[in-house]
């Protein structure tokens, strides 16, 4: 799902006609569509997601473009709604718990064999170094612990990727369709390893 506010800013100058750019905001979620929710949220695992950490060249609310091997660029007038890992941590949760293998977890009292998944958004950006090429990249480091007696104990640790093609649509509701697929991608992947955990730290 793609939401874009547009708002004019107003340039003046000696000698530069007065004209209005238009100024986008848009919203990152992890699937394409509104989800529709499980009939039945309670059957999953308890899941808590904190706040995602980003790096500090993904931090800002501007879309960061790559145009060299090791520069980047920001595009002022293309910008997230909010800071990046609000929305990201927030898509991360909605999606997972749109799951039938996670619930939300209560705030008090935190329940028996709740998870928690933590981490580091380590890229964040449309990779324009080949104009005929360019990408959606987005990816995170990310950490999923289980509560027992001892307190939160790691049961999977794994760096999750998406890189998707942009063809000949670079706009910027072009990039952030991408990039909802690339997070709605890493969904898919952190369920498919959840699975896969042994028995013992499984949900089953």
């Amino acid at each position: 799902m793609v939401i874009a506010l547009t708002a004019s800013i107003l340039f003046t100058g000696c000698g530069i006609k007065n004209e209005y750019t238009k100024k986008q905001m848009f919203r990152l979620c992890a699937d394409g569509t509104e989800p529709e929710g499980q009939p039945n949220r309670s059957t999953g695992a308890p899941l808590v997601v904190q706040r995602l950490d980003v790096s500090p060249e993904f931090s800002g609310t501007a879309f960061v473009y790559r145009v060299d091997q090791n520069r980047f660029t920001q595009d002022y007038y293309n910008n997230y709604m909010t800071s990046p890992a609000r929305m990201i941590s927030n898509a991360m949760l909605e999606a997972l718990v749109d799951s039938p293998q996670f619930s939300p977890a209560p705030k008090k009292p935190i329940p028996d064999r709740t998870f928690q998944l933590w981490g580091k958004i380590t890229s964040l950006y449309r990779d324009q170094r080949i104009a005929s090429a360019a990408w959606a990249v987005v990816a995170m480091a990310l950490n999923l612990d289980q509560l027992n007696k001892d307190g939160f104990t790691p049961v999977l640790s794994k760096t999750y990727s998406a890189k998707i093609p942009l063809g000949t649509d670079t706009s910027p509701k072009a990039y952030i369709q991408a990039i909802n697929r690339g997070l709605a991608g890493i969904v898919k992947d952190i369920l498919t390893d959840f699975q896969k955990l042994p028995p013992q730290t499984d949900n089953q």
